[in-house]
């Protein structure tokens, strides 16, 4: 008598069994890996902005060098309204707020706030910038920056202009609350106020 062959394979219950285990797994990780990758992207872009954060300031103190003996001579009650005008002329930071934006093109100060009257200059702006990229790796991505008082307050960064994976300094991501963190994520750098970057010093 021949025996009777059984046919090998998966019948369509055990098929769906493992789809739909598959399905489970897939719900589990694939929302932990985004996460793990978000916050590995972060930390490197905290890391960078830090190394911005350091550049700024040794050119912000260069600079401060320069302009506070101006500074003084513009406070000074005592010094004529033209000689104080002259003096505005040669002050680029002054000791109020702005910021500093690089877009990976160009460096620009925005927003001045209490600086003596100063106007942007493109010259002094490149020469800010040159400062600032040569430490920061002849100026990868984008930053701003926001000084006040010669005293670099914070940075944001990102690999590009509207990138999903920011940094900050000093306050790091993970340090941010969530309404704040949730705002840099989402939003393009030309977008962050000085309430916001005050809030990340």
């Amino acid at each position: 008598m021949k025996a009777k062959k059984t046919k090998k394979g998966f019948t369509l219950m055990e098929l769906i069994i493992v789809l739909v285990i598959m399905g489970i797994l897939v719900a589990i990780i694939v929302p932990s890996w985004s996460y793990f990758v978000r916050r590995s992207r972060e930390r490197t872009a905290n890391s960078k902005a830090k190394m911005v954060f350091n550049a700024c300031q040794t050119e912000v103190t260069r600079v401060s060098m320069k302009e506070r003996p101006l500074i003084n001579i513009i406070n000074d009650p005592t010094v004529s309204d033209t000689k104080k005008n002259e003096v505005k002329a040669d002050i680029y930071m002054g000791d109020g707020k702005f910021y500093f934006y690089w877009d990976g093109k160009t460096g620009t100060r925005l927003d001045p706030v209490d600086i003596k009257n100063t106007k942007p200059s493109p010259a002094n702006d490149t020469s800010l910038k040159n400062g600032i990229n040569n430490i920061n790796n002849n100026g990868e991505g984008v930053y701003k920056i926001y000084v006040d008082n010669y005293q670099v307050k914070s940075v944001v960064y990102s690999d590009m202009p509207n990138g999903r994976y920011k940094g900050t300094y000093p306050r790091m991501m993970d340090d941010l609350d969530d309404t704040t963190r949730d705002y840099i994520r989402s939003h393009s750098m030309d977008n962050y106020d000085s309430i916001l970057m005050g809030n990340l010093s």
